[in-house]
């Protein structure tokens, strides 16, 4: 019969999202000698993680419930099934030992039963089913043993400017209280997970929608001069104060505005957090006699587009 892995104690720390974790698992079954005397034969799986199928358990040892005594290998000749005269049974329990410095150690008690079920004999062993272990300090429930501190590694970016760019990935070491959630220790490194980083922007989570920050500029143009837009710009207004005036857009298509007072607009939608973009070259060409008003929104970094 396959055995059932045993997961690993609670407590000690740990990612709660980590991979799984187990212990190999140990069962406990009941024969009986010829002469009618019951003993427990110790059955182990070898480890089985992360939905791995148990695998078939072998036979370890055998324990005498009337002194404890485990005995290596396999079980006497002409062991086999009880009789209905000799109705003991055993229970297994996985209990931890909360011992006086601080752990918190998981092991196995072995529990004889009489036909009435009361218990007559008991063993502990460790968690392989066979050394045995005696507890140093207080046995009860592993859900009871107290949390110790847990770890956790976040992936952060450190956001050297205003907007989504230049920024630095590195990552955030935390050990943290796991009942209370208070941060004890933060170290922060680089991606190879040693070199220390100390951030010198803005901290948050990597790929994160940071609007790139815009200045609106108004330009007021006479002639002659030739104004050529500046890349990253994402909307422009041109308001003709006196003409004529040419605009060429970046197809190459030229219109020549001779009214005054006659405004056009162009704007590009923006996309993926990133503002718009006008493509360019574009230019306004303003003869002499000739003004022009612009008014136009670019990247903040961009400076002055005179």
């Amino acid at each position: 019969m396959p055995v059932e892995p045993v997961p690993c104690a609670p407590g000690g720390g740990g990612d709660p999202g980590g991979p799984s974790c187990c212990a190999p698992s140990i069962a406990s079954a009941p024969l009986c000698l010829e002469d009618g005397t019951p003993i427990l034969l110790v059955l182990r799986s070898a480890c089985a993680c992360d939905g791995a199928a148990p695998t078939p358990p072998e036979v370890v040892g055998w324990i005498d419930p009337a002194t404890g005594a485990f005995t290596e290998g396999q079980a006497p000749a002409g062991a086999g099934p009880c009789n209905a005269d000799s109705c003991a049974s055993v229970s297994l329990l996985r209990l931890c030992d909360q011992t006086p410095d601080g752990d918190c150690v998981p092991f196995l008690r072995h529990l004889v039963h009489d036909c009435e079920g009361t218990v007559t004999s008991s063993t502990d062993t460790a968690l392989d089913g066979t050394t045995p272990y005696t507890p140093a300090g207080t046995v009860g429930d592993c859900e009871d043993c107290p949390c110790g501190p847990c770890t956790k590694t976040l992936p952060l970016c450190d956001y050297l400017g205003p907007g989504p760019e230049p920024a630095v990935p590195f990552l955030r070491h935390l050990v943290y209280d796991c009942e209370t959630g208070a941060v004890q220790e933060q170290t922060d490194t680089t991606t190879d997970g040693t070199t220390p980083y100390t951030p010198a922007g803005e901290v948050a989570e990597c790929g994160q929608c940071r609007p790139t920050p815009m200045c609106p500029q108004l330009l007021g143009l006479s002639g002659p001069e030739t104004w050529t837009m500046p890349e990253g710009t994402e909307s422009l207004a041109v308001t003709v104060a006196c003409g004529p005036v040419t605009v060429t857009d970046c197809t190459g298509n030229a219109t020549t505005v001779n009214e005054c007072g006659a405004s056009f607009t162009w704007s590009a939608p923006s996309g993926d957090c990133a503002p718009g973009r006008l493509c360019t070259p574009f230019t306004v060409d303003v003869p002499e006699g000739a003004a022009v008003y612009l008014n136009l929104l670019t990247p903040c970094d961009l400076g002055d587009a005179s």
